[in-house]
C-alpha cells in the first residue's frame, strides 16, 4: 500500500516531533502502562488511519483449530483466561520462542521430535487479542512468537532454545531484526515459563556469548500472555504457504524451509 503524501509528511514529522513529545507524554503515563514513545506513534497511526490500534475488532478466534493439529484453540483458552500457562491439560511442558516471521521458525518445531503441537502468535505485548495489521504497525509491543508444548522426556528445553539459535545463526547478533525482517515485531528471545527454563535460557545465551565473537541479542523475558494469530497464520508453511506448495511436517525432516512459502 502507497501513503498519501499528507500521511508522508506526517509520519515523517514523526522521526523529528517523537523526542520533544516524549517528557510530556512521559508525565501523563502514569496510569497508562504503554511507554510514552510507543502511545505517541499510537496516536499518530490512529490520526492517519482512522482507527485505533487496539480499539478495533479484536483477532477472531472463533475458527481457531485444537489438538491434535495445533496449539492454537488451546493457546486461546489460556490468553483469554489470563494465564500463562507451564503445562498442557494433559501434562506436556510449555515453551515460547520468538524467531523473527513466525511461519519458519514453527515449521521448524513442528518438525522437531518430542515437540506435541505448535501456534503461532504474539507476544510480550500491551494490547489484549491483537490483530496481525495491529502488530505490523510495531507499536502494540508484541513480537511474532511460537508456542509449543513439549514431552521433556522426548526433547529438553535446552535443545529447543539451540533450535532458535540455530534459525537464527547471524541474526543472533542483531536487535529487532531476523534477516529481511525488522523491527520490534521481529525482535527474536526466549521467554520461559517457569524458573527452570530461565535458568537454562539464560545459562545458554550465556554461554553463546562466551565463544561467539559478537554479542547475543536475542532476549530472555518471562514469559506474558500469548495471543494466537488468525487461523490462516496457523501451521502456514506446511499448510502450503503463499504458493499453495506444503512444506513436510514430518518429525525429523531435514529439507530447507522456505519462510515465505
Amino acid at each position: 500500500r502507497v501513503l498519501a503524501p499528507m500521511a508522508v509528511i506526517a509520519v515523517l514529522t514523526l522521526l523529528t516531533a517523537e523526542a520533544a513529545a516524549s517528557g510530556s507524554l512521559l508525565r501523563a503515563s502514569r496510569v497508562n502502562t504503554t511507554p510514552p514513545h510507543r502511545r505517541f506513534k499510537m496516536n499518530l497511526m490512529n490520526t492517519l488511519f482512522g482507527g485505533a490500534v487496539g480499539q478495533g475488532p479484536r483477532c477472531n478466534y472463533d475458527n481457531l483449530v485444537g489438538r491434535p493439529d495445533s496449539w492454537a484453540k488451546d493457546a486461546a483458552k489460556n490468553a483469554l483466561a489470563g494465564v500463562v500457562p507451564t503445562k498442557s491439560d494433559d501434562g506436556y511442558e510449555v515453551a515460547t520462542f520468538a524467531g523473527g516471521c513466525f511461519w519458519g521458525i514453527e515449521l521448524a518445531y513442528q518438525r522437531m521430535p518430542g515437540v506435541i503441537a505448535t501456534a503461532v502468535g504474539y507476544c510480550q505485548g500491551q494490547i489484549e487479542q491483537p490483530t496481525y495489521q495491529e502488530v505490523c504497525t510495531a507499536m502494540t509491543g508484541h513480537t511474532e512468537g511460537v508456542q509449543v508444548i513439549f514431552d521433556p522426556k522426548e526433547v529438553s528445553y535446552r535443545q529447543l532454545c539451540e533450535l532458535l539459535a540455530e534459525r537464527l545463526g547471524d541474526s543472533l547478533f542483531y536487535k529487532d531484526r531476523v534477516g529481511n525482517d525488522m523491527g520490534p515485531q521481529y525482535r527474536h528471545g526466549i521467554y520461559p515459563h517457569t524458573p527452570e527454563q530461565r535458568k537454562v535460557a539464560q545459562e545458554f545465551i550465556e554461554e553463546l556469548n562466551s565463544r561467539l565473537p559478537r554479542k547475543v541479542m536475542t532476549e530472555v523475558e518471562d514469559a506474558k500472555i500469548f495471543w494466537p494469530a488468525e487461523e490462516y497464520h496457523q501451521q502456514y508453511l506446511a499448510k502450503g504457504g503463499r504458493f499453495s506448495q506444503p512444506q513436510s511436517p514430518e518429525k525429523g525432516c531435514k529439507d530447507t524451509i522456505r519462510c515465505y512459502g
